[in-house]
């Protein structure tokens, strides 16, 4: 976990630059995370604290995020006893990735109190809790019971209790000689193990820059030199933890962030490197898209499952459509075997079983095998095959237009699913919840606080033509049917579930760089994202309709043309996003 003591401790130095702020806001965009506003010197400063199991965290942060309508209880309780408040003290408890706010505020008389708001970062026992000057629990994000922990319950009204310490010590207060005495107790265990199982803060990522390629060497094996050597590594990085001295980079490997830290990693000497001049920032970039879209999925997975099971259920229809066409091909044999039987009624001996007949239909007269119920008369056969017939034909037809829809429908619900899993914002989502509801898929829901109407992407070509690219099956239509001009360029990945993009034309003209660039586009907003050579169709607006009657998002064209590009996120960025 990179989040570890170095790290806080890079926070907390960011942190303290706030000590004296004063406490504006307080919100809880998610039922893990906690935004603070801080107001100081005239100017605005939001801190995220996050509990989330799987990115625990707290630093500045600039990104926004969307309120709920009610606030829950505990941002309630935390507006109550901290807004108005000013932080008097920032620290980083023993080296450990605990960080404790002294924030001084006042009672409901007026008079002065103090409040410790306290985030343990400690992965899925990650917690934001709220005390009071005696040390007492007031509330917290997370409520943790007899049940759940033996050591501690994190209660309101209980006493706080910190996490259990394993015997570990604070690494920045040791010296040379207490070193050489945990080297000594160690015999059997890692080098890197020793500094993780003996100090607060110190995880995997630091203690390998500790021990190198000294790390899985057991310490009873080191030469007098090689403990010389750890031991003054060492001490090199505790003082540069003392003095502050923290390089915030990114580690990228081609265009994926693999890590982060609070100084360059011998681990990842081969990988690319971003440096950031802040925790906070590094912590936005990395984290930022990746937290946005959790909380999406959080709050709308009813959405996803309602969607996928709607799929799952279509492609059974599509089965059993399949499977009952495959079941009546054959519908025509009934109809010659009732006109062979008409045609030789007389010749037919009452009673057998079958009778071979000539088919007068084929030029080469070939002979077929008739079945018959010896029970009932030639005539009767007849008319019993041509009520089979009949029905079998009726359920081609029948089944065949019901197998065109459940396609159409599979296609379009398909383009549901890509859209929710793309959407970066909460109004496309609910855009995308509103067309579901429209369409019959799910309940229409009351009216609640209005969503934003969320904006299409908007690019810019280098060579300067604005390109457009919904988000959604309503976007798609508004591109295509209302904002676009006859001249301007539709584009659309070839029988693949996409988004519309429309290229903007200039006196009816588009250049082959805007084309190319907007393929580009069509082929990263759409389910080809990860492919190569996806095929993408392009024509003037003009040539494309929507049939009366179709779904969001479904168009026919005409006169097209096609062009191959292999979708790439360096040249995405590339292009210029309004």
């Amino acid at each position: 976990m990179p989040f570890d003591g170095i790290f806080t401790s890079s926070v907390v130095k960011e942190l303290s630059s706030l000590v004296d702020g004063k406490i504006d806001k307080i919100h809880q965009p998610s039922k893990d995370d906690i935004i603070i506003f801080i107001k100081k010197e005239h100017k605005n400063t939001k801190i995220l604290f996050s509990a989330n199991p799987s990115y625990p965290r707290v630093h500045i942060t600039r990104i926004s995020t969307q309120n709920p309508p009610v606030p829950p209880t505990f941002c309630m309780i935390l507006r109550k006893h901290l807004t108005g408040g000013r932080i008097t003290y920032i620290r980083q408890v023993d080296f450990d990735r605990i960080v404790e706010f002294i924030i001084e505020g006042k009672d409901e008389l007026g008079y002065p109190v103090v409040y410790r708001l306290i985030i343990e970062i400690m992965g899925k026992h990650s917690n934001i809790i709220l005390l009071n000057n005696e040390n007492i629990i007031i509330d917290s994000i997370k409520h943790v019971g007899s049940s759940i922990s033996r050591y501690r319950e994190v209660l309101p009204g209980v006493k706080y209790i910190q996490p259990p310490t394993q015997d570990k010590i604070n690494p920045l207060t040791i010296t040379k000689n207490d070193l050489e005495e945990i080297f000594n107790r160690s015999g059997e265990i890692p080098s890197f193990k020793v500094f993780i199982n003996s100090f607060f803060g110190i995880g995997k990522v630091f203690s390998y820059q500790i021990c190198g390629e000294l790390s899985v060497k057991k310490i009873c094996e080191l030469s007098e030199q090689e403990r010389e050597m750890l031991i003054s590594n060492f001490f090199y990085y505790t003082s540069k933890i003392k003095s502050g001295d923290f390089d915030n980079f990114i580690f990228y490997r081609n265009s994926d962030m693999v890590d982060y830290y609070a100084m360059s990693l011998k681990e990842y000497k081969d990988l690319e490197k971003i440096h950031f001049e802040s925790p906070g920032e590094l912590l936005d970039t990395f984290y930022g898209s990746r937290d946005l879209r959790d909380r999406l999925k959080q709050k709308y997975n009813d959405v996803f499952k309602i969607v996928t099971g709607l799929i799952e259920k279509n492609i059974k229809k599509i089965q059993i459509h399949r499977s009952k066409l495959e079941e009546c091909k054959d519908f025509e044999k009934w109809k010659l075997y009732g006109d062979l039987i008409m045609a030789n009624q007389y010749t037919i001996v009452q009673g057998s079983d079958g009778v071979m007949l000539q088919n007068f239909y084929d030029e080469s007269l070939s002979e077929v095998f008739v079945p018959l119920d010896k029970e009932i008369s030639p005539v009767e056969n007849a008319k019993k095959y041509y009520k089979r017939y009949s029905k079998e034909k009726s359920t081609v037809q029948i089944v065949s237009k019901q197998l065109e829809e459940s396609l159409e429908e599979k296609d379009y619900l398909e383009t549901i699913l890509f859209n929710l899993e793309n959407a970066s914002d909460i109004e496309t989502i609910e855009e995308i919840i509103n067309e579901l509801s429209e369409m019959g898929y799910i309940k229409k829901r009351r009216n609640g606080k209005n969503q934003g109407k969320a904006a299409p992407h908007h690019f810019i070509s280098s060579d300067g033509f604005d390109i457009y690219v919904g988000k959604n099956n309503k976007q798609n239509d508004y591109l295509t049917t209302k904002f676009a001009i006859s001249s301007d360029i539709w584009m659309h990945t070839k029988n693949i579930p996409g988004s519309h993009v429309i290229i903007k034309s200039r006196a009816g003209k588009v250049s082959d760089t805007a084309l190319l660039e907007g393929a580009i586009l069509a082929a990263y907003f759409s389910k080809a994202k990860n492919s190569t050579n996806v095929p993408v169709d392009f024509t003037e607006r003009k040539n494309v309709k929507k049939p009366s009657g179709a779904k969001p998002g479904m168009v026919i064209y005409y006169t097209n043309r096609t062009i191959y590009v292999t979708p790439d996120e360096e040249k995405v960025n590339r292009i210029k996003k309004v």
